[in-house]
């Protein structure tokens, strides 16, 4: 049975149950990463500049630790996800970067989701892999399709925050915003979302507000071409910003990130012209320690509590 390899950073807090369903419906044998730790951080660093950004620092720890356990690690070369929306520079040419930086000491099996221009390349792009595994190419695109069926069924599923919004509560409730690596990383983010729930804190996060919803609010980008986790953030920030009960907004961003720094541009300014509500910005690194980060955090929410 082939093995894959799937590294547990950058897209698999969003896509991993369409991968790991993809690989499955083809038979493969499944092997996701561990969860990010000291070791794994430490290797990313080691073979990564200096100006590389933390995610990716760290996703390379991720895919070196699959190195000796796995056939093939997979890395999806995304470009974009949906029409008019881009992703990141660094997912563009992630496979490459990789596979240079780490010295092909792994092999790189790669889809590519250019769903704005060449959507026909992902097709393309499952053939070669079809060849790679040297499975029909027929069976593959059935694999995949039922994949995305399974993906979309679990999106749908009813979003928390409409729902808790319109009953009332006595908790209070924060939200957090970053690209979902950041957010759900437990290791990047320092627990912060369980250090926020000890303190009988409600957190939402982009992942709780329809897709339709956040793009309708991503001003002043409504219906331009845009990176897709600008849509997200900005639709998030007004959205969280605009409905009564939320009592901050904490966003948490690696250094040296040139998308947050656009972003949260837009989204600091649009807060003191329009929305009473305070906001923290995190910024973490590979040195960041966690005794400042917890300070800044108690201080932030001793203001809103």
């Amino acid at each position: 049975m082939i093995s894959i390899g799937i590294p547990k950073g950058l897209f698999f807090f969003e896509h991993s149950i369409l991968w790991e369903e993809f690989f499955r419906n083809l038979g493969c044998k499944v092997v996701v990463s561990d969860d990010t730790n000291k070791q794994i951080l430490d290797c990313g660093v080691k073979y990564c500049s200096n100006e590389t950004c933390l995610p990716v620092k760290v996703f390379h720890g991720h895919a070196y630790s699959l190195k000796d356990k796995v056939d093939y690690v997979f890395i999806p070369r995304y470009t974009s996800v949906d029409k008019n929306e881009y992703t990141c520079p660094k997912f563009c040419g992630l496979p490459d970067m990789t596979l240079l930086n780490l010295k092909r000491q792994i092999r790189v099996l790669e889809v590519k989701i250019h769903i704005d221009l060449m959507p026909e390349e992902t097709f393309e792009s499952l053939k070669e892999l079809a060849s790679i595994l040297n499975l029909k190419y027929s069976d593959v695109v059935e694999a995949f399709k039922k994949a995305i069926e399974a993906y979309d069924s679990i999106c749908k599923q009813t979003l928390k925050f409409k729902s808790y919004m319109d009953n009332e509560s006595e908790k209070t409730v924060i939200s957090l915003l970053g690209h979902p690596y950041m957010v759900y990383d437990r290791y990047l983010n320092m627990k912060l979302i369980e250090k926020l729930e000890k303190r009988n804190i409600t957190v939402f996060t982009p992942k709780d507000i329809d897709h339709e919803t956040k793009r309708k609010n991503a001003y002043p980008f409504q219906g331009k071409v845009f990176w897709d986790i600008g849509f997200e953030l900005l639709g998030s920030a007004f959205t969280f910003a605009s409905t009564p009960g939320i009592k901050g907004i904490i966003y948490i961003t690696p250094f040296a990130c040139g998308v947050d720094a656009f972003v949260l541009e837009f989204i600091e300014r649009q807060l003191k012209a329009k929305y009473n509500i305070p906001l923290l910005k995190l910024t973490v690194d590979e040195h960041t320690g966690e005794a400042g980060f917890d300070t800044r955090l108690e201080a932030f929410l001793d203001m809103v509590g």
